[in-house]
Order: C-alpha cells, then structure tokens, then sequence
C-alpha cells in the first residue's frame, strides 16, 4: 500500500458543510460530496458528485443525449483542490495553536451528524470552529494552469469521483495531481497548478 493509501481516513461531508467551506452554490457548485482526506507528505482529498438527469446542463448540452460536460469534470476537480486547501490551513493554523488538528476533522464530521438530523450531534465539539468565525467558511481563491486529458464520457445517472493530492507549494503557488473516475473507470487525469490565498486569523 502506497503511503497516500496508508493515511487515507474516512470523512464524509455531505453539500451542506461543503457550502460552509467554500462560496459556490448551486448549479455551479461541482462537489456534492467528500470521501476521505489523507495527510502526510502529498495530501489527498477523495470527493464526489452525483450527476442527475435534472441538471440544468442538459436541456442544451445535448438534446436527447445527457452528456456531462467535460468543463463540469475539470471545475469539480478544480472545487476538490480548493476544498484541500482550505482543510490543510484549518489544521495547520489549529496545530500551530498547540492544538491536535484531528479536532477540525471531528468537527467536521459532528457538523455533518447535525445536518443528517442523526442522534449524537454536540454543539460544543465544534467549538475549535468558532477560530474562523461562528460557522467555518473562508474567502478562497484560485487562479492557475490546467493540464488534463479526458478519457472516457460522463452521462446522466453516473457518480463521478474525484481524487486530488498537493504535490508542490512555492509561497501561494500548488500543484495538483487530479484524477477523475466513474465506476472505476478512468474519465480524467492531469495536472492543476494556481495561486490559493485563504485569510486566516492572526496568531494570538
């Protein structure tokens, strides 16, 4: 087992905590889902999107045909690096604090229990939130270089599942390896590289 693989941990965010952590929405909000996140040398993020028969999209693009648009594969990758980059400053600036980052993934997962109306929902384990403000969203950004190349098409009715790891940082400069697949299958690989900026508090 690689060691991405090793670090992989479960953690699944439904739409709502995605809304929280970054500013789209629909119908260009591209993630509906998060799978899994692993830290160490080459952080990864596992993601997702459920594409529907009811996606505005498709009464143009094609009629009589409900072809994914190969752009909405590449913003959804694009959405998964972004939504790395702002857990990896989450826990980086809690950890500086002296704190245990794992605490920002725990209160992720009990902001999710909270939106799934699921038993078991405590206010006070979100507290480490309450550092970037009463709910946990920032102002992102990201600008950059795209190299892809799309194997296969995405139809109405398929899961897309993306998988992005942070290979490179020079100051606000990231490089991503990005992959993308339905049902196993490879539809999209390459590479992103932008410029992220996420304000953070300033250190106590």
């Amino acid at each position: 087992m690689n060691p991405v693989e090793a670090n992989r941990k479960k953690l699944i965010l439904g739409a709502e905590v995605i809304q929280l952590l970054i500013p789209h929405r629909r119908p260009l909000l591209m993630v509906d889902g998060i799978l899994a996140y692993a830290r160490g040398e080459q952080p990864t993020l596992w993601a997702k999107r459920m594409v529907s028969a009811n996606e505005e999209i498709f009464a143009g693009h094609f009629p009589d045909l409900m072809l994914w648009p190969g752009i909405y594969t590449q913003e959804g990758m694009g959405q998964t690096c972004l939504l790395l980059q702002i857990l990896e400053f989450f826990m980086d600036y809690w950890e500086k604090l002296g704190k245990d980052p794992e605490e920002i993934l725990s209160a992720l997962r009990n902001l999710e229990i909270k939106y799934r109306m699921h038993p078991g929902y405590r206010p006070e384990n979100s507290a480490c939130l309450d550092v970037f403000g009463k709910q946990p969203k920032s102002n992102p950004g990201m600008s950059g270089a795209v190299d892809l190349r799309f194997h296969e098409p995405v139809f109405a009715g398929q899961c897309l599942e993306f998988k992005v790891s942070k290979t490179h940082r020079m100051d606000s400069i990231v490089r991503f390896d990005v992959e993308a697949v339905v049902e196993g299958r490879l539809v999209a690989k390459g590479k992103m590289t932008g410029v992220m900026k996420t304000p953070l508090p300033e250190m106590p």
